[in-house]
């Protein structure tokens, strides 16, 4: 795939906080794209999108350690193969029925650090109806919708989670296996700053869910969590009621999603590595992989609870068949 080059649509104020917070400037961009195409190189069997406007997002979420930047683009790809019905019907129109239920839910304004607010509020969610599955599909493609701007890329996002109402039956869905899941999808395979986890409205059945998912975050997204119960002030001091809806101690109005997910449902999105038509030169490997996969079935929760991208693949002690290796750690 030829190489796109960057063009920068920053603000100089923006790009002075780039600066400032990520190290980025024009030699480190022109260093950094040179180190990832030396490493893409090495991997052959692997269709990486060469976009540089696409590059950087991962360049950003890892402040320019490109080491790390290539392990999550890496991871990325990873998702696309072991996972491919989670990128089935990949367009706002595919997560329809998760938008209608409230969530997730971009909120007007940014914070004060110019940061979207993605808000998700858990209760109305009905196991029987959808996976947990399609829940990660509808975050994940917000955040990927997001991080398309260079604004996002720099600032980040934060997330908000009202879990009021989840019952027993909702909290017993997060087994420790799912948990792992969910935890390295959003740690590993997405290239977005997330700056704060904040959880509201807590129930005694979401300690639970809670403490079999602490363990799979590493101690940066740990310490970004933070739970406020009904105490909105709490709240209040990371995110400005000003931008928050009433129902969080807010001035916004009340929680409602329905503007937002009009004009997201309008949206055309292509999933970047999709374009390729499968990330992998060698159809042998893809096709191996395919029989070992057979028997799932299109959008199943089996087939997240069998998903497994915790073990990265890093390139210092990766070799040329870095994917077949991946594909027994996502087995194990």
């Amino acid at each position: 795939m030829a190489t796109v080059p960057y063009k920068c649509t920053l603000s100089p104020e923006m790009q002075k906080r780039a600066e400032m917070e990520l190290g980025e400037n024009h030699l480190m961009r022109k260093l950094a794209f040179n180190t990832l195409y030396k490493y893409m190189d090495e991997k052959p069997h692997i269709n990486f999108c060469r976009d540089e406007n696409f590059l950087i997002r991962f360049l950003r979420a890892k402040k320019f350690e490109v080491d790390r930047a290539f392990k999550a683009l890496k991871k990325y790809y990873e998702l696309h193969l072991k996972l491919p019905e989670f990128f089935n019907d990949y367009h706002p129109q595919g997560i329809k029925h998760v938008l209608d239920d409230g969530y997730p839910y971009v909120l007007t304004d940014t914070d004060k650090e110019g940061r979207k607010v993605v808000a998700m509020r858990a209760g109305h969610w009905d196991p029987a109806k959808y996976p947990m599955l399609d829940i990660c599909k509808a975050l994940f493609m917000v955040l990927d919708y997001l991080v398309e701007e260079e604004e996002t890329q720099i600032t980040g996002v934060v997330l908000i989670f009202d879990v009021g109402g989840v019952s027993m039956y909702q909290a017993s869905q997060l087994t420790p296996s799912a948990a792992k899941k969910v935890t390295s999808i959003f740690q590993n395979c997405i290239p977005v700053r997330i700056s704060g986890i904040h959880f509201v409205n807590e129930p005694v059945v979401f300690d639970g869910a809670f403490t079999i998912m602490k363990p799979f975050m590493n101690d940066k997204m740990r310490n970004r969590v933070k739970m406020h119960g009904t105490n909105y002030a709490s709240l209040h001091k990371h995110v400005s009621p000003k931008i928050l809806p009433r129902e969080w101690g807010g001035t916004m109005g009340t929680y409602d999603n329905t503007q937002w997910k009009k004009e997201f449902l309008e949206i055309e999105l292509a999933w970047t590595p999709s374009l390729e038509g499968t990330v992998l030169k060698k159809k042998k490997k893809l096709m191996k992989f395919k029989r070992h996969k057979k028997s799932s079935s299109k959008g199943s929760l089996k087939d997240f609870k069998d998903f497994q991208t915790d073990s990265p693949v890093d390139s210092s002690e990766a070799d040329d068949d870095s994917f077949e290796s991946a594909e027994e750690d996502f087995t194990s």
